[in-house]
């Protein structure tokens, strides 16, 4: 069932929790909200759950208006961030309570229908214990099969994973995502972490401070951000962002920063000044897409040799360098005549042998360039 949000605004007094929000999902897809601490991703979630009511704006479950329906009326499940057990009842009562809230629903019929949720999570093996007995994983099993014993048209999920180790949150992704895509179930799921949304959601809802940011496939988010804060947020290490201007040099457009030249296609060239004025905008350039390579050739620092393009390069002294298990990431201050008086992250492989203090040369990946606007961040190209 396809989920509509149009104009969905929530306020709290003086403060706008959520701000006009528009979101057309998919019949069976799997999106996520994704956004900081205080953007409005779990009130959005709340709002479609029921349980706060919209100060404005309409939601639809189909063709069917469900802003003004009690939740229990509106066909969802719902997995909350601490599961929210019963302690006092073992796995099967908690699997099967809400359906004792239903009329028609016999003793045979429930219990058939809590084995069946049990064993789609795999905790069918549990139905005799209690939450105390379980581990945080099994919990967050019985949490999900309680949601989906129902059979609802919405399965809601508010960060879910949380409370799971590294190893585990990893093994449940997979799990979660298997799970919906066999049901065919509509799911939305509020996540703060980039890595569980960009991993699980074939669509990804950036928030910022009530509003969407950003609305497109993980793909798109990372390859083609809409602006400076989708550029900063999504991405792990971050993407290095530096002031720049367009120029024009010889009848070619360039990104100068610092004092370094790079050489840009004409897809920006509408963004200039027709008299050929310096344009201001911010670079930005992700730390994968920057390669790590020795210094040589002249005295300014700059490499030689290679394949003749100098125009990707920067000189810099290594500040620090975090290891990550396959890979490194290696901070350099800038200097030696690019870039002067700036600083870039760059990821390299665990074999390379570069520590604080040596001088290193970089070369940018000119496809990989990111341009924007430096007042709103809009992208340029």
């Amino acid at each position: 069932m396809d989920v509509r949000l149009d104009g969905l605004t929530r306020r709290f007094g003086a403060v706008t929790a959520v701000d006009a929000l528009d979101l057309h999902i998919q019949s069976g897809e799997f999106i996520a909200l994704l956004g900081p601490s205080g953007c409005g991703k779990t009130t959005t979630l709340l709002m479609i759950a029921g349980i706060y009511r919209p100060t404005a704006g309409t939601i639809h479950f189909g063709e069917r208006r469900v802003d003004q329906l009690l939740p229990r009326d509106r066909g969802i499940g719902m997995v909350f961030q601490n599961y929210a057990l019963y302690p006092h009842m073992t796995v099967e009562q908690n699997i099967g309570f809400p359906l004792e809230l239903r009329k028609g629903v016999g003793r045979e019929e429930r219990s058939r229908r809590v084995r069946a949720a049990a064993e789609q999570v795999q905790v069918a093996e549990l139905l005799a214990r209690r939450p105390a007995q379980l581990s945080g994983g099994q919990q967050q099993r019985v949490a999900l099969a309680r949601a989906l014993v129902k059979k609802p048209d919405i399965l809601l999920l508010d960060e879910p994973l949380s409370n799971l180790d590294a190893r585990l949150r990893h093994a449940m992704r997979g799990e979660i995502k298997r799970l919906q895509k066999d049901l065919g179930i509509t799911s939305i799921f509020v996540t703060h972490d980039q890595l569980e949304a960009l991993t699980m959601a074939d669509r990804v809802a950036l928030m910022s401070n009530g509003k969407l940011a950003a609305w497109g496939t993980p793909e798109e988010l990372y390859e083609r951000p809409a602006n400076l804060f989708v550029a900063e947020f999504i991405g792990n290490p971050p993407m290095n962002i530096l002031p720049a201007e367009l120029a024009r040099r010889d009848g070619a457009m360039v990104a100068r920063a610092g004092g370094i030249e790079l050489p840009l296609s004409l897809e920006v060239a509408a963004r200039l000044p027709a008299n050929g004025a310096a344009h201001p905008v911010t670079l930005g350039i992700r730390p994968e897409h920057i390669e790590i390579r020795s210094v040589g050739g002249g005295a300014d620092g700059s490499a030689s040799g290679g394949d003749g393009r100098a125009d990707g390069l920067a000189t810099g002294e290594v500040s620090l360098v975090e290891p990550m298990g396959r890979e490194q990431i290696v901070d350099v201050r800038l200097g030696g005549g690019s870039l002067r008086g700036g600083s870039l992250q760059a990821l390299a492989p665990i074999g390379l042998a570069v520590k604080a203090g040596d001088r290193v040369g970089l070369r940018l990946d000119l496809a990989r360039l990111h341009l924007f606007e430096p007042d709103g961040g809009e992208r340029l190209a």
